[in-house]
């Protein structure tokens, strides 16, 4: 049996330690369909850590973006069985961008942006330990799309409350939406 409609996207885009995760899972419960909630980071996750031989950075590249590629179609597969999908997601390299838009052509896609003050950024990123500090500074790229459906701020929002934004504005967002204006040629 398969589902007659794709699944829906919300693809939460923002620089690391803006609070992308924590919105994704606070906005779970929020809303009236069942979605999947698929971080980046999770499936990174799944990749093994031990090698047999050590990557140069050359093909650390190569099997980082061949990783990202695999999850814009993880994505879509889920979605192109009728789930509906919550991405965690940097649109930190344009090709990102370029091929989400190509492999989501015809899903219902909602952009976030998830903004947070370079300050508190930095603070976050010297509390979790688990990223360089200035890694989110760095992430020049990520707003470069300059149109998103919503923007959410989490330097004074909580979590929580960006996610209830979120829910409330899905029903009442404008069209086309933004992955569909982003398709059209300049």
């Amino acid at each position: 049996m398969t589902s007659s409609r794709l699944g829906r996207v919300i693809l939460l885009n923002g620089t690391s330690s803006s609070g992308k995760t924590s919105v994704g899972r606070a906005l779970l419960p929020l809303l009236p369909d069942p979605w999947f909630f698929v971080p980046a980071d999770a499936i990174g996750a799944m990749r093994s850590t031990v090698h047999t031989r050590v990557l140069d950075d050359a093909e650390i590249d190569v099997m980082l973006r061949r990783t990202r590629l695999g999850y814009h179609r993880a994505v879509a597969a889920l979605a192109s069985a009728g789930n509906d999908v919550i991405m965690d997601y940097p649109l930190s390299e344009p090709w990102r961008l370029a091929d989400l838009l190509a492999t989501l052509d015809g899903y219902d896609v909602t952009l976030v942006d998830v903004r947070c003050s370079p300050d508190v950024l930095e603070r976050r990123e010297r509390e979790r330990g688990d990223r360089p500090v200035g890694l989110a500074r760095s992430q020049t790229a990520v707003y470069a799309h300059g149109d998103p459906d919503l923007t959410v701020d989490t330097t004074d929002t909580s979590p929580a409350d960006c996610a209830k934004a979120i829910a409330a504005a899905l029903d009442s967002l404008e069209s086309p939406k933004a992955f569909d204006r982003l398709r059209v040629p300049r």
